[in-house]
């Protein structure tokens, strides 16, 4: 069965949200505190209590906690008037209801994100196997540190919560986009390590080379073993984002797989969006 978070929400918004739920999930409540766990979760529901700043922090915190995983986070608030989405959104916000939209609407939508993402395909595993193995692998020998895979779902957001994001565009057989997202202070760790360094030494500027460098070596890597396969492509120079809820652009009609790796007990994730040319491909990419 589904399980769903409540934080912080008021007697009437648990009622509201157990006759729009309708048995279709379990429903824990609890009060929104710094080292909450949302691993199982399938759900989270956040009031939007009359502080923004405060909720904005609180979702940020959260979209941290989920450590990547495609947790929807759902603001739900009584207010008649309208008022800016926008800054709830980039924070890491999934969708914003109101207690006075209709509840055929808010059923629609609630049960629509409790619909589990698709398990990937036997052949999305031939392009996905090698970038898997060299991101590890270049983890291992690059910075000497511990790295694990840990699950892989397909999105099709542009939307991305990490901190930092390095962009690789592949083009040639195969077009699409390659992107690594950390947050700060895993990036700072890890390029700390890939230079020999101290964090304390790490600064902004070498974060953005670091991870610049890190998706140039995943995708120049990988890039080797696609030679004489549909997936073979060509690489760009890389680029780097940085900012939270930044937006990639992707392919059309094409899905995006996001890989899991965790190293301490932090998360980073790959995101792979890569679709052979008509006239090359074996395979054809389904939409998430």
């Amino acid at each position: 069965m589904n399980k769903i978070l409540g934080i912080n929400c008021s007697p009437k918004v648990e009622t509201a949200v157990s006759e729009l739920i309708d048995g279709k999930g379990h429903i824990e409540y609890e009060r929104f505190h710094d080292g909450i766990v949302l691993d199982g979760y399938h759900m989270i529901i956040l009031e939007i209590g009359r502080k923004q700043e405060q909720v904005i922090q609180q979702i940020r915190k959260l979209r941290y906690a989920s450590n990547f995983q495609n947790i929807p986070i759902v603001l739900i608030h009584g207010q008649k008037k309208d008022f800016s989405s926008q800054p709830y959104m980039i924070a890491g916000a999934t969708e914003i209801l109101s207690l006075h939209d209709p509840s055929a609407a808010c059923r629609q939508i609630l049960n629509g994100h409790l619909i589990p993402g698709r398990e990937p395909l036997e052949e999305e595993f031939d392009y996905l196997n090698p970038f898997i193995k060299n991101t590890c692998h270049i983890l291992q020998t690059m910075a000497s540190v511990d790295v694990e895979f840990k699950e892989v779902y397909f999105s099709n957001t542009i939307r991305i919560f990490g901190d930092v994001s390095g962009i690789m565009g592949l083009t040639g057989n195969a077009e699409g986009t390659l992107v690594v997202t950390f947050f700060w202070d895993l990036a700072k760790f890890i390029v700390a390590k890939m230079m020999g360094m101290e964090e304390e030494h790490v600064d902004a500027e070498l974060i953005h080379d670091g991870v610049s460098e890190f998706i140039n070596m995943i995708s120049g890597s990988t890039k080797r073993e696609f030679v004489g396969k549909p997936y073979h492509f060509e690489i760009s120079l890389p680029s780097v984002v940085v900012g939270p809820g930044h937006q990639i652009g992707h392919f059309q009609d094409t899905s995006v797989a996001v890989l899991i790796f965790q190293v301490k007990n932090q998360c980073f994730a790959l995101h792979i969006c890569i679709n052979p040319k008509a006239n090359h491909a074996n395979i054809r990419l389904s939409a998430g």
